[in-house]
């Protein structure tokens, strides 16, 4: 869900200059992913196994990403460098889509007011 900024007691030249800050700040880091980092205790199939008695095998480490309706990809996270890698990159991406939020709910705020959001500041 997407953070709420309360833009309403916002002068409209602070929230041009708000824009300005966040578009000349705005950088799409080249490692981000859109994705889920998922830790995982799995029973196996073996009948007798300790896993099926309470202490259950793991932590198995997966990146999932929704690609669309009922296509799922997933994969294991086999190397600490890899998860690393694939926490750091999730965050990098959280980040980017929150600056984009803000973004839209100031042009959002600017068009309730009537001012032009499509040119430049």
């Amino acid at each position: 869900m997407a953070k709420i900024f309360s833009l309403e007691s916002t002068t409209t030249p602070a929230l041009r200059e708000r824009i300005t800050v966040l578009v000349s700040g705005l950088q799409v880091p080249i490692a981000s992913i859109r994705a889920s980092y998922v830790k995982q205790f799995l029973t196996c199939g073996k009948k007798n196994c300790r896993c099926h008695h309470g202490r259950k095998h793991g932590p198995f480490h997966y990146l999932v990403q929704c690609l669309g309706v009922g296509k799922v990809r997933k994969f294991l996270l086999k190397t600490p460098l890899q998860r690393a890698q694939a926490q750091r990159s999730i965050a990098a991406y959280a980040a980017l889509q929150t600056l984009i939020e803000e973004l839209s709910q100031i042009n959002t705020e600017l068009l309730r007011r009537g001012v032009s959001v499509d040119e430049s500041y």
